[in-house]
């Protein structure tokens, strides 16, 4: 067996480590800083905040809003998983939570908001408000998707390195390789974008961008591994992707991954395009610009990266 066929077997074995590893992690019983809104008179507000905010392991990220309506919209556009609504005048509350978000996250949140109004003698009824489509339950769809353009980014750069080795010796070497990744995340995206379209009877344009942001920006960050640590450096980027994409792996809301991917997964590629994806399908665009943002910055970071290892090189070699 050669050094090359060698080094591609230990990459394999060792992803398949991972991903069996965060297969049987499972999800966390409670969420973490999951943001919810809560209605009530002012003081009241204000203690039934600082009591979720205070909670153990600190499950809810929780801020007051003055009307039912704007908690409800709040939940249908997706800036928060749930709000409650307090009405003194009797003792149920209204939840408002989303199906969309997942069953096992709205599960988590309902029990930890009936331990807070459980403190006060209180009970919530819940209401949904932004409905799974059917056949759709968690939005695995949405994850089969970032799924299949995190996979395909990688695959993209594989198989450049393959064929013209992990480092652009040239300026046109590496703008050729840039435009290649570009083409396949333009055309891969697009094939995916049609698909999630139908599916979700929504716009075509943003699925397009948000998974085509996805392929060049998994590309570019495997590139940019490549530029500073040569070929070992796919194994790196490979390793890093899957490693820290437990959401892909198990099917499980962020917010109910353990520490510490709960609080960076919507700050790497698959957990923006993750984001990206569900405000795509159920929430609108309201909530698109942070992790499109995210993706965007990953793809310039790492097309600035391998531009200056180029030029550390060439100063060494020099």
């Amino acid at each position: 067996m050669g050094r090359r066929a060698a080094v591609w077997v230990a990459l394999g074995l060792m992803q398949l480590v991972v991903v069996v590893t965060l297969a049987l992690a499972g999800p966390d019983a409670s969420p973490h800083a999951a943001p919810i809104r809560i209605v009530a008179p002012p003081v009241v507000a204000a203690s039934l905040v600082d009591s979720a905010n205070a909670l153990d392991g600190r499950p809810f990220s929780a801020r007051a809003l003055t009307t039912a309506d704007e908690a409800r919209a709040s939940v249908a556009s997706g800036r928060s998983v749930a709000a409650v609504v307090v009405d003194l005048r009797n003792e149920t509350d209204v939840l408002y939570v989303a199906s969309a978000n997942g069953e096992d996250l709205n599960r988590a949140i309902v029990r930890e908001v009936a331990r807070v109004e459980g403190a006060y003698g209180r009970r919530a009824d819940v209401r949904d408000v932004v409905r799974a489509d059917r056949g759709d339950a968690d939005h695995r769809r949405v994850y089969l998707l970032t799924g299949l353009a995190v996979a395909t980014g990688l695959v993209v750069a594989m198989v450049s390195t393959w064929r013209r080795g992990p480092r652009s010796e040239t300026l046109a070497a590496g703008a050729h390789r840039l435009a290649v990744n570009g083409a396949a995340a333009v055309v891969v995206g697009g094939l995916l974008a049609v698909y999630a379209g139908h599916a979700y009877g929504t716009d075509l344009a943003g699925w397009w961008i948000v998974l085509a942001l996805t392929i060049f920006a998994v590309s570019a960050t495997t590139y940019a591994f490549e530029s500073l640590f040569g070929v070992i450096g796919i194994g790196v980027a490979v390793t890093v992707l899957v490693l820290a994409a437990a959401p892909l792996v198990t099917l499980v809301h962020p917010l109910l991954l353990p520490q510490p991917w709960a609080a960076i997964t919507p700050w790497l590629p698959h957990g923006a395009a993750l984001a990206a994806g569900t405000s795509q399908a159920y929430f609108g665009a309201d909530q698109l610009v942070r992790p499109v943002a995210v993706l965007v910055a990953w793809s310039v970071l790492s097309v600035l990266t391998s531009i200056v290892a180029r030029r550390e090189r060439l100063r060494d070699a020099t």
